[in-house]
């Protein structure tokens, strides 16, 4: 196979243009104002990007192509930017590039993680925050122990959140399909 369409992301697509750039662009947080006047050529060079990281020497050069083959400048640079972040910063940053077993071993490592929170009782309330910073008014400083505490409950929040965006993930992935990339 020589190309990438459709049928080769993790998603199950509508029929029409239209409705397919609406979707990739729900799933990949392009902005909506860069897809308008968009057709298929913006639909398979979405996908590429979805793509990119999985493709050997020969599709990322049929990718870039199609990416570059963008009407709208705008667009264009957005794709390549998430590209070139995705394949070689953080796939975490285009969480949709991640393979549906990456996605499932991101989606346990956090379940894990909040788990073990819970268990320790590391969790914050409205209370507790609440008494924290009456706290902090009152001795007009932050003690060790309240930086401590906020720095907990930051990287729980932080970990709540990463496990919210890859169940969200797995919910645009309808079913998890398993085509020759993912």
């Amino acid at each position: 196979m020589s190309t990438v369409t459709i049928k080769d992301i993790p998603y199950r697509l509508p029929k029409t243009t239209r409705e397919q750039l609406t979707k990739l662009a729900k799933i990949t947080s392009i902005p909506n104002n860069l897809l308008v006047g968009a057709g298929e050529k913006e639909v398979e060079a979405i996908c590429y990007m979805i793509l990119y990281r999985h493709l050997n020497q020969h599709l990322r050069i049929k990718a870039m192509t199609s990416i570059r083959s963008v009407k709208k400048k705008a667009l264009m640079g957005e794709l390549i930017k998430r590209v070139l972040d995705t394949t070689f910063v953080n796939p975490q940053w285009g969480i949709w590039s991640l393979t549906n077993s990456e996605l499932n071993a991101d989606i346990e490592l956090h379940t894990h993680l909040t788990s073990i929170a819970g268990t320790l009782g590391f969790g914050a309330s409205v209370s507790s925050g609440k008494d924290m910073l009456n706290k902090i008014k009152h001795e007009k400083t932050i003690s060790r122990k309240n930086w401590i505490t906020l720095i907990i409950w930051g990287c729980i929040y932080f970990n709540i959140r990463e496990l919210k965006k890859a169940t969200k993930e797995k919910d645009h992935r309808s079913t998890l399909n398993t085509s020759r990339f993912f």
